[in-house]
């Protein structure tokens, strides 16, 4: 019987690292773009990643798409902390969110007041 994939647009923060993934589903749906770019929204509590199509100020070169080992990660430590301190998460959690893809503005935004702690297995 075939596995059912969800496939959700994404990403996940983690400050202890430093690192914030992009889910392969975030980029699919802005059309694998060549570069992206994050906005912060601070009042509202929003994180967006818009493509660009051409390297500008603040961008970030998205892989290759390879399925075998494809993982977009990029290390902010500046931004980590001030999303964190703006939503007031506990420093050693990671967490997950959920995105809308808004076509028009070429964007997926992701509503951190709705972020998801991520809960990992201990292999025994």
């Amino acid at each position: 019987m075939p596995k059912n994939i969800i496939n959700i647009t994404g990403v996940s923060l983690c400050q202890k690292t430093g690192i914030i993934r992009i889910f392969r589903s975030t980029i699919k749906e802005l059309g694998d773009p060549k570069y992206i770019r994050f906005l912060f929204n601070p009042e509202k509590r929003t994180l967006a990643v818009q493509a660009t199509s051409r390297k500008e100020a603040e961008c970030f070169r998205v892989p290759k798409y390879n399925s075998k080992d494809w993982d977009f990660k990029i290390c902010s430590v500046q931004m980590l902390r001030m999303i964190w301190k703006v939503c007031g998460w506990n420093e050693t959690d990671t967490y997950r969110a959920a995105g809308t893809h808004y076509p028009e503005y070429n964007l997926v935004e992701f509503d951190l007041n709705q972020a998801d702690i991520v809960q990992f297995r201990q292999i025994e």
